[in-house]
């Protein structure tokens, strides 16, 4: 079974710190595959080695150094749930998707999210992908930018596309060959 990812609220962190003088947190959550301290200990106390020696030998960030690794979790995981929401609109009536799962009352779920199978360094090749993709599409024509935005990224036909600007539907076609081709050469 997959694991589900739960938001880091930095607010509850912060008051956590205020009472105890640190936070900790598996490592395994924020990072799956990592090997070394079973805990991230967040404190700015400089001294939280000498008054808690448990805290000896693992990792210890400061509370802002956290909060921008929390953010970019929350946000990771934060585009995974919206992502899935977006695919979860298109799956096929005969059948769901295996992103969707049926509970014991009939009631159709999301699967929890694995979060091992979604590692950050394919996240990072996403982003680069896409700034390619966009530097890519900036040499096409307004008419061929106009007609694969709306063909990829609204999920339009080339006859819906067709319909919408006025024209028939093989000049569209003709049109989303020649962008993606162009843009082959590029990528």
């Amino acid at each position: 079974m997959g694991k589900i990812y739960c938001k880091i609220d930095m607010e509850k962190v912060e008051k956590i710190i205020n009472q105890k003088g640190f936070y900790f947190i598996c490592t395994k959550v924020l990072y799956p595959d990592f090997v070394g301290p079973k805990y991230i200990i967040v404190s700015d106390d400089p001294d939280i080695t000498i008054k808690h020696p448990k805290t000896k030998g693992m990792i210890i960030v400061s509370t802002d150094k956290f909060k921008s690794m929390a953010e970019e979790y929350n946000r990771f995981f934060g585009n995974e749930d919206r992502e899935k929401h977006r695919y979860s609109k298109y799956h096929n009536i005969e059948g769901y998707s295996e992103e969707i799962i049926e509970d014991e009352n009939g009631e159709h779920q999301f699967n929890p999210l694995d979060i091992e199978a979604y590692p950050v360094e394919d996240l990072i090749d996403q982003r680069e992908t896409e700034n390619e993709v966009q530097k890519a599409m900036k040499k096409l024509t307004d008419k061929q930018k106009r007609r694969i935005k709306m063909f990829y990224y609204e999920q339009l036909t080339e006859r819906e596309i067709a319909k919408i600007e006025g024209v028939q539907r093989y000049a569209v076609r003709s049109s989303l060959e020649s962008a993606i081709s162009k843009m082959k050469k590029i990528l």
